[in-house]
Parts: C-alpha cells; structure tokens; sequence
C-alpha cells in the first residue's frame, strides 16, 4: 500500500485503570498476626525496608491505614518513631488477609545512609506497632534502619492496573512488523515498510480507518508523528493474511548523528506495537 499524506492528532494512551482488591472483612487484631521481613530494594539513593504482615488466624481480617510505632535504640531506650507519610517505593492500597495472607508495611530511607543525609543513622530493634483498629502487636525480631530520614506507607498490596484487551474483530488484534533501512541521513525521509498480520480468524475492518503514531529518537532528542494508514485500497484484513505499507518520515536536519531507536504503533489501547534501531547521519 503506498504511503498517503493525511496528519492526523497525536494519540494518547488511555490512563489504566485500577482494579481495588475486597476490603470487607472485619478488622485485624494483634493475635491474628504475625509480623516478619520482607524484600529490600534501592533506586536513586532509597533503600526500601518490607515488613509482611501475615494472618494467622482461621478467617478473613482487613488491615489498613497507619500504624504508630514504638522501638528500642542501640543504647536500649525506647522511642516512638515518626515516619513520614508515603514512600518513594510507591503506594499500597488496602486489601483483606484471607487466612495466611499477607499485605505489606513498606519504609523507605536514604540507600546510602548518613553520608547522604548528614548526621547519624540509627537501627530499631523490638518494634511493637499500634494498630489503627486498636491492641499492641510485637514485632518480633524484625528491625528498621533509619538512615537519617524515615517514610512509611499505609497497610497494604502494590496498586493492581487493569490490563487493556483487544475486542475480537478490531485492529487491536492485528500484528505489526517493521523494515528498515541501517542509515538514513538528517534532513532526509526515512522510507521504511510496516507489515501488519491478521492472525486471528475473524476479518478485522479497516472503518472507521485507523491512525498509526512513528517516533525516532535518542536518549536527549526525537521526533514523533501520526499520520491516518492508507485504507484507499484496503477496507478489511482477513483472516491469516497480511498487508505492507510503504511508511516515511521526515529526519529533521538539526537531529542528531549516530544510532537511534525507532517505534510505530496503530493508535488503540494494544498497539499493535514494532521498532528497531538504526543509524543516524549527520546532514
């Protein structure tokens, strides 16, 4: 199919949606618990502290908001902690524990202790944590680190995002494959082709006609489009077979030289999606 001049708006992805988990469940108390470590993590100077709160009880609890937290220093003097609220590592969002479930208490400090943050970092030992429902539940041997700054999240899982599905028949369901060319030069057209499958046994129509985005760049520069696919010729796709597209893109002369990543996608939800590298001359 050739390649037809028609702009289209740049696309927009549609925001996931989140999927809450079942909060009905009566609340937890401290006998139903048992408290232990969990995974550690760092990203851009943050160290991540879990600790896993698990039901040891016969029946679903719900536990959820902020503990407050007592916890003994080196030198053995007990001390209420005052996290802040909210941690680098994200948020968790409630859920109910069936028996032998668990949900997460995340804390955050500084990954590379006081030399970051100046002044002198401290390891809790003894923890007891007041539950937001009420009643004292001993930590056990867990411990936190305060790197000389403490965050805390509320009780709870890592958020769940609805994953888009493709409708039978749409051309969300097609597959997409790109070839191109090892160099294109700047201030040139990038002349490639798109190969779109339909490997599904039902037809999928090309009306209304789809719009596709293409997009060239490298770690400090791009340039993006989106332009309508030429459905001139080509009004449906059937099932099991296949369709290139001449595709062109204009390299601004100002880009940059040297390699650069290229994607194409169709503007829905699922893609589908392709790319590749290639080189980038200079003008």
């Amino acid at each position: 199919m050739p390649w037809v001049n028609q702009p289209r708006p740049r696309y927009t992805m549609p925001e996931p949606k989140l999927v809450r988990y079942p909060t009905t469940a009566p609340p937890c108390g401290p006998a139903q618990l048992r408290v232990s470590r969990g995974r550690t993590g760092a990203a851009t100077g943050n160290l991540l502290q879990e600790l896993v709160f698990t039901n040891t009880g016969t029946k679903p609890c719900l536990l959820r908001g902020y503990p407050s937290i007592t916890a003994e220093t080196p030198a053995g003097e007990r001390r209420v902690l005052h996290p802040r609220l909210g941690t680098f590592f994200g948020r968790l969002v409630p859920s109910d524990l069936l028996p032998a479930g668990h949900v997460f208490l995340d804390f955050g400090t500084s990954a590379c202790g006081c030399r970051c943050e100046g002044g002198q970092g401290v390891r809790y030992r003894n923890l007891v944590f007041t539950l937001p429902q009420g009643g004292e539940l001993d930590g056990g041997r867990v411990w936190l680190t305060n790197g000389c700054f403490l965050d805390m999240s509320a009780f709870g899982l890592p958020e769940r995002l609805s994953q888009p599905q493709p409708e039978p028949g749409t051309p969300g369901t097609l597959r997409a494959s790109v070839r191109l060319p090892d160099i294109v030069r700047a201030g040139a057209t990038l002349q490639y082709v798109v190969t779109l499958t339909n490997p599904t046994p039902m037809t999928v129509p090309l009306s209304p006609c789809p719009s596709y985005a293409e997009a060239l760049f490298s770690e400090s520069r791009g340039v993006q489009r989106s332009y309508a696919l030429n459905c001139d010729w080509l009004r449906a796709l059937l099932p099991h077979d296949h369709v290139e597209y001449e595709m062109k893109l204009d390299v601004p002369p100002e880009t940059w030289s040297g390699p650069a990543k290229f994607g194409w996608s169709l503007n829905t939800p699922t893609g589908p999606f392709a790319g590749g590298l290639l080189q980038i001359a200079g003008g």
